[in-house]
Formats: structure tokens, C-alpha cells, sequence
């Protein structure tokens, strides 16, 4: 047949072998260091974002140490003024006692506790100074009801003093903590008042019974809505606390995101140039599915940062990080292979010209190279190298105007003996450079002839 191209799978030299070992050692060698040096620096920049957080911790901790303060400050000052403002209640109620005829020492032993509770204040109010002035406030009170019980049961005035005194004694905030019961103890009081000024000895007494009594549900509503001020206060604490906690946490999580994405954005910048060269090798060797992959790894990572989905932006550098020394072999063989036929390109272009071919051009094809020559005669020969799927060098002629090519039907057998002779010449002083082609063959070889038909077709056979 005729045009139909002539194969010859090439040897390479035991010599350029050995190079090419060589040269494959040094590639391995190069993307260790490479590596190594990607390594060390992640684990600079880890260091870095390491150290950037222990600052940061440290000066988070040193915030809330200082706003803790500032609130414990508060509450100490605020509990220091409240427990001044009970001494001077409690002030009054001694004076109250005293004032009352209640026992002398009694009074004078309270005021000397008060002063020294006033003392333990100056160094900071807690709450064993509010139990202690709660416990010399019921022992005054106590006090000086039994001197009002002892003196002045049968005599109306110091009654009506003592019951106003009751009143009183139940602090400032009564009025707010039980309205309903300070206006019906006030009413009491105030009729109580009239009945002694006009003499009805039997209405005061009932009035003073009646008066007694509801202050006594007025002292126990009050003590009730003290109680539930200190549990809503404690609910109120256990909101805050609550509240603060949730703010805390997803603080601490926009923080671990930020650091997520600033890691993942770090480790990117360590590869992310070697990834392009690698996508333009990758490219340039007409490598298309490498270049895709290593395309979609890449955006696979910029899309995430972007949408700065810190997650998914580690789970996508660490797929890259894995992929391009993979791809850097892959692409480091292809240097070799390409490298390799460009020898082998010099060395047939010389084997060509002794035999008196001239050179006409050639280009890139795809995988491998393509080659033209013209003959005197006219002949035109066009030469690819390629390489075979196990990497073995081939090349691969189309020969047009020789005589012994001639057009025959398809499958008929075809004898190119003259040109075979010719190129048997051609690969023969290849082995000078190190390749050594082996038998020629076309579709369609003679069984009988000095070669063996196409690998992979039924003429073939071997010598």
C-alpha cells in the first residue's frame, strides 16, 4: 500500500540509559528538596499562626481579667455602700433601743461590733459582713421589742410608739415590696392614733391587736419579696452568664474559622506558583487531563476561601498539597521522555543528512515530534517520534515518491525493499548517538521478507 507508514521501535544505549538514570535521580532529588522546602515552610508559617494566637489569647485573657475586675470592683464598691446603709440602719436601731430602755450594756456591746464590722468594711465588703450586720440587726430588733413588750404593754403612748417603730424597721423599701400591706399597716397606725387621742381604750386595743398581726404579714411579704428579688437577681446572673457563654463560644469559633481560612490561605501561597508552572507544563506536554485536575484542585480551594468556608478550604489545599508532587513526577517523565525524543530527533536528523537527505522543517505534534525530508530524487519523507505506551522511543515514517512505494489494495502484500535498505542505512548510524532502531515495519510486510509484520497484527512472526 501505498503512504502507509513504516514503524521502528528504538533502543536506547545501555550509555544514555545510565544518563537518563541520571537525570531521573536528579529530578528525584529536586522535588524532595522542593518538598522538604514547602514543608519547612508550613511548618514556619504553623509556627507563626501559633505564636499569633498565644498573643492573642494572651491578650483575650488579659481583657477578661481586666473586665472582671472592673465588675468585681463594681460589686465590691456597690456592696460596700450597702452594707454602709445597713450599719447606719442598724445605727438607728441601737439608738432606737437605747431610746426604748432596753439594757444598757446590750446596746453599748452592739455599737462596738458595729464599729468593728465598719473596720472589716474599710478593707472590703464580702458577704460574712452582710450575715454579721443581719445578725446584730435581729439581735437589735429583738431587743428592742422585748424592752417595748417589758415597758410599754400597759401604756398606750409607748404602744404606739413601739408599733410605729415596728413599722419603720422594716425598711425604706417596704412600701415598694408590699404596697397593699404598708398602706393597711399605715391606715392601722393612723387610726390607731385617732382612738388614743379620743380616749377609746377598747378600739385601740382591737386596733393594736389587728395592727400587730398585719405587721406581721407585712414583714413576711416583704422577706417574701426579698427572696424573690435574690432568685430573679440569680436567674438574671445565670441568663447573663448564659448569654455571655453562647457570645464566648461564637467568638471562639469565628476565631477558629479565621484561623482556618488564614491557614488554608497560607498554605496555598506555599504551592500555589509551583501549581501554575505545573498547569503550564502540564499544558505544553498537551497533558489535558493533568491540567484539568490540577485546574480543579486549584479552584476547588480558591472557591472555598473565597466563600470563605474555612472547612472545606483545609479539606481542598491538603487534596492540592498531595496532588502536585504527584503531578511534578508525572510531569518530570514527560521532560524525560520529551527530552529523549529530541535526542532522538538530532541523531536521525544527522543519520539523514549523511545519507543525504536535507532537512525541511519540523514541529511539534501533540506527543511527539514530526520530522521532514526530502530526498534528491524528490522523495519526501515524514518522520514522527512518538513514544510506545511502555515509553520505548518510535518512529514512525510516511514516505511518498519513492519508486518501490507504490498504491496496492489494502491487506495485499507490499515489498519496499530499496527503501528499507535505505533507512536500514539511516537507523545503523543512529547507534552512534546512543539509539539503535530496530527492524522496520509496515502493514502489509512480506511473512517471507527480512522483517516481520506490525506489532499486534496477524503477519507478525518472529526471526
Amino acid at each position: 500500500m501505498s503512504g502507509s507508514p513504516k514503524y521502528s521501535t528504538v533502543v536506547v544505549s545501555a550509555a544514555r540509559q545510565q544518563e537518563e538514570a541520571q537525570r531521573r535521580a536528579r529530578q528525584q532529588a529536586e522535588r524532595r528538596r522542593r518538598e522538604a522546602e514547602r514543608a519547612a515552610e508550613r511548618q514556619r508559617l504553623a509556627v507563626a499562626r501559633a505564636e499569633a494566637r498565644r498573643r492573642r489569647m494572651a491578650e483575650l485573657a488579659e481583657s477578661r481579667r481586666a473586665e472582671d475586675e472592673k465588675r468585681l470592683t463594681g460589686v465590691r464598691r456597690e456592696r460596700a455602700q450597702a452594707a454602709e446603709r445597713k450599719l447606719t440602719q442598724l445605727d438607728e436601731l441601737i439608738n432606737a433601743l437605747e431610746s426604748s430602755g432596753g439594757p444598757g450594756d446590750a446596746a453599748e456591746q452592739l455599737r462596738d461590733e458595729t464599729d468593728r464590722l465598719r473596720k472589716r468594711l474599710g478593707h472590703g465588703a464580702d458577704a460574712s459582713v452582710d450575715e454579721e450586720i443581719e445578725r446584730l440587726r435581729g439581735r437589735a430588733v429583738r431587743l428592742r421589742s422585748s424592752a417595748q413588750d417589758n415597758g410599754g404593754r400597759d401604756d398606750p403612748q409607748e404602744a404606739l410608739k413601739a408599733l410605729t417603730l415596728r413599722l419603720a424597721d422594716l425598711g425604706p423599701r417596704a412600701a415598694v415590696d408590699d404596697p397593699e400591706g404598708h398602706r393597711g399597716c399605715t391606715g392601722l397606725l393612723d387610726q390607731l392614733r385617732t382612738a388614743h387621742e379620743e380616749g377609746r381604750t377598747a378600739r385601740f386595743e382591737a386596733l393594736r391587736g389587728t395592727l400587730e398581726h398585719q405587721l406581721v404579714r407585712h414583714a413576711a411579704a416583704i422577706e417574701e419579696a426579698a427572696a424573690v428579688r435574690l432568685r430573679e437577681k440569680a436567674r438574671e446572673a445565670e441568663r447573663e452568664a448564659r448569654q455571655k457563654a453562647a457570645i464566648q463560644l461564637a467568638a471562639e469559633e469565628e476565631q477558629r474559622r479565621h484561623e482556618s481560612l488564614t491557614e488554608a490561605t497560607d498554605r496555598l501561597d506555599t504551592i500555589a506558583d509551583a501549581v501554575r508552572d505545573a498547569i503550564r507544563d502540564a499544558d505544553d506536554f498537551a497533558e489535558t487531563a493533568l491540567a484539568q485536575e490540577l485546574r480543579s484542585a486549584l479552584s476547588a480551594v480558591t472557591s472555598a476561601l473565597s466563600a470563605e468556608r474555612a472547612d472545606d478550604a483545609l479539606v481542598a489545599v491538603a487534596g492540592l498539597e498531595e496532588t502536585l508532587p504527584r503531578a511534578e513526577a508525572t510531569l518530570d517523565e514527560l521532560l524525560l521522555a520529551y527530552e529523549r525524543r529530541t535526542h532522538l530527533a538530532r541523531a536521525l536528523q544527522h543519520a539523514m543528512s549523511g545519507a543525504g537527505f536535507t532537512f525541511t522543517g519540523g514541529a511539534d505534534e501533540d506527543r511527539g515530534l514530526l520530522l521532514r525530508f526530502a530526498r534528491s530524487n524528490g522523495a519526501l519523507y515524514s518522520t514522527t517520534i512518538a513514544s510506545a505506551p511502555d515509553g520505548a522511543p518510535v518512529l514512525a515514517y510516511r514516505v511518498e515518491g519513492e519508486a518501490d512505494v507504490s498504491a496496492v489494495p489494502e491487506g495485499s502484500e507490499v515489498a519496499c525493499d530499496s527503501t528499507e535498505d535505505l533507512l536500514d542505512q539511516v537507523h545503523e548510524a543512529m547507534a552512534d548517538d546512543g539509539f539503535v532502531p530496530g527492524e522496520l515495519l509496515w502493514e502489509g510486510k512480506p511473512p517471507g521478507g527480512r522483517g516481520r509484520g506490525l506489532p499486534g497484527t496477524r503477519t507478525e512472526r518472529r526471526r
